[in-house]
């Protein structure tokens, strides 16, 4: 088999990701400043400023040939794992706002692990309830971060 690289990956996947941080930092700008906060863009523009790193740094690695190498060419269940896995994100991202946080990332988590391969219930039902439990209870209890809450309000 011919020598197979990520380097068309790394290419495309930085230059989709650079806009969007750019576009993180354009709009988080707008964003007026409390007096009791703080600057509320800077987590945002920091978090961009990391992956705008990184994916500078893949480019980088990309344009010098130096992308990871792959075993075979990605067909067959493998690609049908990352277009299921692309669909469910999507579908995830559309149904969050309109069916609330924790019913949509109960359903998502199971979905995902599903596809991952994970066969055993046991495993499939708890990862899937702890997580979004976790999650709602750091940002949502913890630290007054509002998630969607959908039918739920």
């Amino acid at each position: 088999m011919a020598n197979l690289s990520m380097k068309k990956a790394d290419v495309l996947a930085a230059l989709i990701i650079v806009p969007i941080c750019l576009y993180v930092f354009y709009e988080s700008g707008k964003w007026p400043l409390e007096a009791t906060i703080g600057s509320p863009s800077l987590i945002p523009r920091g978090v961009a400023a990391c992956v705008l790193f990184a994916a500078g740094m893949l480019l980088f690695r990309a344009l010098r040939g130096r992308s990871l190498p792959l075993e075979r060419r990605l067909e067959g269940k493998d690609l049908r794992r990352i277009i299921l896995t692309a669909l469910i994100t999507g579908g995830y991202v559309f149904a969050v706002e309109r069916v609330g946080f924790i019913v949509t990332t109960f359903v998502y988590m199971f979905l995902f692990i599903w596809i991952l391969g994970e066969r055993r219930w046991l495993r499939l039902i708890l990862f899937s309830i702890v997580v979004p439990i976790a999650i709602y209870s750091v940002f949502y209890v913890g630290l007054h971060v509002p998630l969607p809450r959908g039918l739920l309000r």
